[in-house]
């Protein structure tokens, strides 16, 4: 898994989990890696709705980020991954 996805998505904190574990969003990471494995070709916004799709099956009414926000952090994580 790149370690930079990780630390992306520790520092932005969506659940704001205090004190925030280094694989508190293992599970969600995993998911979100998995989509952007394997491809140059994936899209922004496809990214932030697969990010909040994750973190909003995973966490329910605690995950209350938009998509907008997700797709800020889909931009980091593409960017990465280039």
């Amino acid at each position: 898994m790149n370690n930079d996805i990780v630390q992306m998505i520790n520092e932005w904190n969506p659940i704001e989990i205090y004190p925030l574990l280094e694989d508190e969003y293992y599970s969600e990471i995993c998911k979100i890696y998995e989509k952007t494995k394997g491809t140059n070709s994936v899209e922004e916004l496809e990214l932030a709705e697969q990010i909040h799709f994750v973190f909003a099956q995973s966490f329910k009414k605690e995950f209350d980020k938009s998509i907008e926000e997700c797709r800020l952090i889909a931009e980091k994580i593409i960017n990465v991954i280039k």
